[in-house]
């Protein structure tokens, strides 16, 4: 097992090393919690860390942006960043399933999956999606250990109201008519059974650029807080 870092001495810390190479580490928070930029920011310090070194990021959401990994990398050869990092924009969930099948040919140092039910959720509904999803973490569980990389995979969050007895999903307009913040992730259950570490983030102070990430599973009762620069995580 080796470590690759935050590029936070305060959250490497509080991850007893960084991010750990043969585990899932899931992160889940509401839009604008810092989950992309974390990914990117593992990223550029795997580059920085390793020399050809190689990457995979799935990127579900377009959320992917190279610029950020180059100026967190403070190297603007586009092409060196592009030819280590394994780019796969998959549009379906087959798509996504054929896309950790590459883990096995590649043979990354870190495996990014940003988001990991994005497209789950858009195919499927009920016990299917549930059941879809498992068995691809189940696979990718598999490969974690079998390569001995490092997978960090992203969540959604949705928000919850507790309401004559039942727990109801509501929209962000009615979070803030309502003053709720009650968020749990998104099939969080099932995404519980396969992955070794799951890690919530939370915004503090928007203009600021002051996050929260707290461990809940295991669960540790610990948090700590990190910035997000321009040259990354802090």
């Amino acid at each position: 097992m080796s470590f690759i870092s935050t590029g936070s001495s305060n959250l490497d810390r509080f991850l007893r090393g960084g991010i750990r190479t043969g585990i899932i580490t899931n992160i889940f928070g509401e839009s604008g919690s810092g989950k992309s930029q974390f990914c990117f920011s593992i990223c550029a310090n795997a580059l920085k860390k390793y020399k050809d070194v190689k990457l995979i990021f799935i990127d579900t959401s377009g959320n992917f942006r190279p610029e950020r990994i180059l100026d967190i990398t403070d190297d603007h050869n586009l092409d060196k960043i592009l030819y280590n990092i394994h780019y796969i924009r998959p549009y379906s969930i087959k798509d996504q399933f054929e896309a950790i099948k590459k883990i096995y040919e590649i043979k990354p140092k870190l495996v990014i999956i940003d988001t990991l039910t994005s497209l789950i959720s858009l195919e499927t509904k009920n016990i299917s999606r549930h059941l879809i999803l498992m068995k691809f973490l189940h696979e990718l569980a598999h490969n974690a250990i079998n390569n001995n990389c490092a997978i960090v995979t992203t969540n959604m969050v949705r928000n919850i109201i507790y309401e004559n007895g039942v727990y109801k999903t509501i929209n962000n307009t009615e979070v803030h008519k309502k003053n709720i913040k009650l968020q749990r992730e998104f099939m969080g259950k099932s995404v519980s059974l396969s992955i070794h570490l799951k890690l919530k983030f939370e915004i503090l102070s928007i203009s600021n650029n002051i996050y929260k990430v707290s461990f809940l599973q295991p669960f540790m009762n610990d948090s700590t807080v990190f910035r997000i620069t321009k040259e990354g995580i802090l």
